[in-house]
């Protein structure tokens, strides 16, 4: 495919963005694991204000993400992402600084606000330059694995370098968000690439809320990220409590980041290729929330390393499917705009959720409710999902595409990265 022709024009802005989309989530990866932890022991949260501490990233990231889909489209999108992932980086060394409360929940809105304006419109640009169809989902396993590339590194560079060492981490965090929006700034090119930045009329954006299918679509998927996100928050507080040293948490994320750059491609093949988004979905969500049910039980690094692999199953079957569906659902003249009102879905779900898993571990990681909570709560999103898929909408609108999407093997990634051939034939 053109889309990855070398190392020049839509090939090199390709690799210019998954080496950002790899930057942002190495740095991301470094603080995730260790947030919760940091928070309680350094700073002296409780288990409610870490909740809601985390809850702010969510609030802005919604706001941020409808701004920064339409600024994508609207004026480009190199700097719109350069600057949401200085703003992230900002708010990563605001955590190291601030003790205060208030300042940490300001420090959580700035980050949202940042991953607002970075995510949607990194997710567009990948979007546009590959606009063929059978070439979007391909783009954006690539991204997946690229992503989980960068996980991978950052707990090796988080646990066996930089020692649990918070400062250190935070701050080698900050400085590769910083590198992540001067290669974006400087090297994506400008306004909207091939094709000239169109201001789009108020009347075309209320036709996205016509589309039955992407409203209904975006709805269940809050349900979906409000369940995806307690991983962040339970485990490592779960790890707190049962381990000697919980910065040894980290390493569950670099372990689960290995298994989706393996085996991302078979699940694809055996999975996500022959069955219906919906039933994948709602897979996925079974293996999210079992998971997250089994955590209860664990009483060491290895049972939560084994939950987090169950994790990690329901996460390889979930996020390129979703991102998949946006991108056939949504209209390439506004696909910036698409996949900033999916952020703001996403934001919504992972606010509430934080929010709510904040509460519900107040009663103690040794309680059963609040896994008990994550478990029923995946069987009931599971069933909307398969009687979602009978919905006629819906049913029309998945229709409408019927390409098989190919997925790259992490053999191919390495090597069309380093320009020695295409991924796809």
């Amino acid at each position: 495919m053109a889309l990855f022709g070398g190392w020049k024009e839509s090939g090199f802005h390709m690799k210019v963005l998954l080496i950002g989309v790899l930057l942002t989530h190495l740095g991301t990866y470094m603080v995730v694991p260790l947030l919760p932890i940091f928070l309680k022991v350094d700073k002296g949260m409780t288990i409610a204000e870490i909740g809601l501490i985390l809850a702010m990233s969510p609030l802005t990231y919604q706001l941020s993400s409808l701004f920064g889909g339409w600024l994508a489209d609207r004026i480009g999108r190199r700097g719109v992402i350069a600057v949401g992932a200085w703003l992230n980086g900002a708010a990563i060394a605001g955590f190291l600084l601030f003790d205060t409360v208030w300042l940490l929940m300001s420090m959580g809105l700035l980050s949202g606000l940042g991953v607002g304006l970075n995510t949607p419109s990194t997710k567009a640009a990948i979007a546009a330059i590959a606009s063929e169809e059978d070439n979007k989902t391909t783009a954006f396993s690539l991204r997946g694995v690229a992503a989980n590339v960068g996980i991978a590194i950052a707990g090796l560079l988080t646990y066996f370098i930089l020692g649990g060492e918070f400062s250190l981490i935070f701050y080698t965090a900050t400085g590769l968000y910083i590198l992540s929006g001067l290669i974006s700034l400087f090297m994506l090119p400008k306004g909207c690439g091939e094709e000239p930045c169109e201001t789009v009329p108020v009347k075309a954006y209320m036709e996205i809320f016509k589309n039955k299918a992407f409203v209904v679509f975006s709805l269940v998927s809050i349900l979906i990220w409000a369940l995806y996100t307690q991983l962040a928050l339970s485990l490592p507080l779960r790890a707190e409590d049962i381990l000697p040293d919980s910065s040894v948490v980290s390493l569950i994320w670099t372990v689960n980041a290995v298994i989706v750059v393996v085996l991302q491609t078979s699940i694809s093949r055996w999975f996500i290729e022959k069955a219906h988004p919906m039933n994948v979905l709602a897979l996925g969500v079974l293996f999210i929330g079992g998971g997250l049910g089994s955590i209860y039980f664990s009483t060491n690094f290895y049972w939560l390393l084994a939950s987090g692999v169950i994790f990690i199953i329901g996460e390889m079957l979930i996020l390129p499917t979703m991102d998949a569906t946006v991108s056939r659902l949504g209209t390439a003249k506004m696909i910036g705009v698409f996949f900033g009102l999916t952020n703001f879905v996403s934001g919504v779900g992972e606010g509430a959720g934080k929010f709510a898993g904040g509460q519900l571990l107040r009663l103690g990681t040794s309680s059963s409710i609040p896994w008990l909570t994550f478990a029923l709560s995946a069987v009931v999103i599971s069933g909307l999902l398969v009687a979602l898929r009978f919905w006629e909408p819906l049913r029309f609108s998945m229709g409408r595409k019927n390409e098989k999407p190919e997925r790259p093997t992490s053999a191919s990634f390495w090597q069309w990265i380093f320009g020695r051939r295409s991924p796809a034939k």
